[in-house]
């Protein structure tokens, strides 16, 4: 658990990267998670498969990111861009809830996690990328 307690600031995003890997993992699981009365919007758009799969490659991605976190001066844009890709995921399931029942919980949860969480854990990201950014211009201009 070193990698995970290291990087006090990052916790919040390996908790994203987790839990985005578990749903996919429990909507590629051999039964429906999605009712199709409650998720007909989103099901339209993809399979329940295919948003598992989706989920699960996000997650894995990011969590690979994170892992590699601080190794080469790219990783910062790498969580960067999975940080978003997350939080589009996230977003295209609160809208498509919205889309058939605008006061569902899981509107506010999915939309929470997407602008409240990952746009947190974005920032933080943004942050190391300047941090990268201005190095690498200072190495620039010796």
């Amino acid at each position: 658990m070193r990698w995970f307690t290291n990087y006090h600031g990052r916790r919040l995003e390996w908790m994203l990267a987790l839990y985005t890997i578990l749903l996919g993992g429990v909507l590629l699981a051999p039964f429906t998670v999605m009712a199709p009365d409650r998720f007909a919007s989103a099901l339209l758009a993809m399979s329940e498969r295919s948003w598992g799969a989706v989920y699960a490659v996000i997650g894995g991605g990011h969590a690979l990111a994170l892992h590699i976190n601080g190794r080469a001066w790219w990783t910062p844009f790498i969580r960067a861009g999975a940080l978003f890709c997350s939080s589009q995921a996230f977003l295209a399931l609160a809208l498509s809830l919205a889309h058939r029942n605008p006061t569902d919980l899981g509107v506010f949860s999915y939309g929470f996690t997407a602008i409240g969480f990952c746009g947190a854990a974005l920032a933080s990201a943004a942050i190391d990328c300047g941090h990268e950014y201005r190095i690498w211009r200072q190495k620039d201009d010796l």
